[in-house]
């Protein structure tokens, strides 16, 4: 029998008392920036004799609270920095294992929410509309409304969601056309008095855990995709995401063959305002996505293949704490690049593979980088013995209240992936790993796993194999620093890319400066994709980690490949990482327009670290002015990692 994960990141008590339904009535008020409802929790009593309900609130207002229908004692405890006020509520006396209760919460988000980002109508496409849109991973939705706000325990819901009458609600649901016989309604959230408003109705079927709960409110058009899909957005985008996006169905068909049947009833995208965090929020239903993925030639839409793979890895199979993150990310790369290989060929999914190498040395590069890390490596030493970060390890530690946005980087999704490729390549490559990949999907859906539950599943599967014995588990899984071992990539579909890298790399190898590589020219990257490109960059990136570049270098790879103009955001940001690096400062003008318009964490946090890092004063200087007045217009989670990154703040665990 599996044993229960330590939580670390939430208070509330699911293995005691699980909330295994919630009918949730909201109402959006834009004018106070409040969301204000009631929520109707389902509880199911695990064990004899449970007493009570323990619930995760981070600054929400609760003004009643009912069991049974019957006024019920709480307490809300001393809010934790990270982790919120635990709220707790007596249940009746009595109870026994498999009994129900219904608890009922009338609540009120603070316009301060963490999870929520108000957009007045001048941070829209449109211009003359608010927006609303919540991000509720890691552990944000207990901002929103109080519920067991950790990966490990997984609800149904129904929802009914009143907003301006211009305006549209969606949810990570799929919509409900009837009234209140199909679900929630608005019975005890009053409407304020002369507003004008409709009301959205959902239904979510399926169990999902906190994380996953989603709202977006604005004005919203869709465009049909396939069968089961469309892409909403604000009428001016909506055209050029239908384009993007046109390939959605291709990548479900590719997934459900790799994993097994769609599950959710609908895959909808939402392309969202600039200042969306993430490049896709993979919310059951409707997968939020970025405006930086319009390319306006479809080369950026792998993201939409990570998206929907997390339809099956992570929505379905899902980490039963923030510590096993890697479950989730690291499979849902594998099965992106999976998706990747089927439509295209199986040199773009090793493309990917190698790419995402130079990604994971990159990050861990970072972390010792990092608030003076790499002058503490003799403590670090000593303490975990090694002189990498302890958030280098595949599982890392998150006891003491620390919050898992802290911890989160590209570690769990490149390293998990390069874990898992090992294991394929371990046990006989595709042929013998993709029949395991089902099966693992078809065995723990819906059931909440950590590391030692899929290793044991794994071992189990693959007994007869021999190979598996020469697995070094602990130091992949809880040992800091890159892996253990170093897969080999088809590199042939970047070999033309990594080659050009390491021409200009010779051409300064010490860092004084040149003319650039003898014949260089337009012509070397004529006919590339995107993808090449970025290639190109990150492995110029790698090859230049300890001595940046001459500016007169990035000058003229700008006079020959025209760099300082693109508009592929992949692009803009391996670019201009690179040039600030070299302290080339002819750039800043366009890093500054990058960072202003657009709120990914992906391109903010290593252009403000590369900017706060660099030689320069002007850059300095840019880092924090820029980030001053852009601060606003980003989403509460990066505006307060951008500030940790500048040291404008202290991580929340400090």
């Amino acid at each position: 029998m599996r044993g229960r994960a330590r939580e670390h990141s939430s208070q509330s008590n699911p293995h005691e008392s699980a909330v295994t339904h919630s009918d949730i009535e909201l109402d959006v008020d834009f004018d106070s920036h409040v969301l204000s409802g009631y929520v109707e929790h389902t509880v199911t009593v695990k064990s004899d004799g449970a007493g009570e309900l323990a619930l995760d609130t981070s600054d929400v207002t609760v003004s009643s609270i009912t069991v049974n229908g019957k006024a019920a004692e709480y307490n809300l405890g001393t809010a934790h920095k990270a982790l919120g006020s635990r709220l707790v509520v007596k249940l009746p006396s009595g109870l026994k294992a498999g009994d129900t209760a219904t608890v009922g919460i009338d609540f009120a988000a603070s316009p301060e929410a963490s999870a929520v980002q108000w957009l007045p109508p001048e941070q829209t496409a449109g211009k003359v509309h608010p927006y609303l849109f919540t991000q509720c991973q890691a552990i944000h939705a207990r901002s929103i409304l109080p519920c067991q706000d950790t990966p490990g325990a997984k609800f149904s819901y129904t929802a009914a969601v009143r907003v301006p009458e211009q305006l549209r609600a969606l949810m990570s649901a799929v919509a409900v056309e009837g009234g209140a016989e199909d679900g929630a309604d608005l019975q005890r959230v009053a409407e304020r008095s002369g507003a004008a408003t409709r009301v959205f109705r959902f239904k979510q079927a399926v169990p999902i855990s906190s994380y996953l709960l989603a709202l977006a409110v604005g004005n919203l058009v869709q465009r049909e995709l396939g069968p089961i899909s469309a892409v909403w957005s604000e009428p001016e985008m909506v055209e050029a995401g239908a384009y993007e996006f046109a390939e959605t169905s291709k990548f479900l068909d590719a997934a459900a063959e790799l994993a097994g049947p769609y599950q959710w009833g609908r895959y909808d995208l939402l392309l969202l305002p600039p200042s969306f965090p993430y490049g896709g929020m993979e919310n059951p239903c409707l997968t939020f996505v970025t405006p930086t993925l319009l390319a306006g030639d479809r080369s950026l839409a792998n993201v939409v293949a990570h998206e929907i793979a997390h339809s099956w890895t992570g929505n379905l199979v899902t980490n039963a704490t923030w510590e096993h993150f890697w479950l989730n990310e690291g499979f849902t790369v594998f099965l992106e690049r999976k998706i990747l290989g089927r439509l295209y060929g199986e040199q773009m999914y090793q493309l990917q593979a190698s790419m995402g190498w130079l990604e994971l040395q990159d990050t861990r590069y970072q972390f010792q980088a990092a608030g003076g890390w790499l002058k503490l490596q003799h403590t670090v030493t000593k303490q975990f013995g090694s002189e990498d970060h302890p958030y280098t390890r595949l599982v890392p530690d998150l006891q003491g209240g620390v919050d898992p946005d802290d911890a989160f980087s590209s570690i769990p999704y490149e390293k998990g992936f390069a874990l898992i490729h090992y294991l394929q390549q371990l046990v006989g490559g595709s042929a013998a790993f993709e029949p395991f990949f089902k099966a693992y999907i078809e065995h723990f859906s819906g059931t909440p796993l950590t590391s030692e539950d899929f290793r044991s599943f794994f071992e189990d599967y693959f007994k007869s194999n021999e190979a598996i014995k020469q697995i070094d588990w602990d130091t992949w899984l809880y040992k800091t620093g890159m892996p253990p071992v170093k897969c080999e990539y088809d590199e042939s579909l970047g070999k033309a890319a990594y080659d050009l890298a390491k021409r200009w790399h010779t051409a300064d190898v010490m860092g004084i400066g040149s003319s650039g590589p003898s014949g260089a020219s337009a012509a070397d990257i004529e006919g590339w994709s995107s993808t090449q490109v970025v290639a190109f960059l990150d492995k110029l990136a790698e090859l230049r980690a300890m001595q940046p570049l001459h500016p007169s270098i990035t000058r003229r790879m700008n006079e020959l490949y025209d760099l300082d103009s693109r508009h592929n955001s992949e692009i803009r940001s391996a670019w201009f990482q690179l040039c600030i690096n070299a302290g080339d400062d002819a750039v800043l003008p366009g890093v500054e327009a990058f960072l202003q318009e657009q709120g990914r964490m992906k391109f903010l946090r290593p252009l403000y670290r590369a900017l706060n890092n660099s030689k320069s004063g002007t850059a300095k200087k840019a880092a924090v002015e820029t980030f001053e007045r852009n601060k606003r217009s980003y989403h509460p989670i990066a505006a307060k990692m951008v500030a940790v990154d500048l040291k404008l703040a202290k991580p929340t665990d400090e």
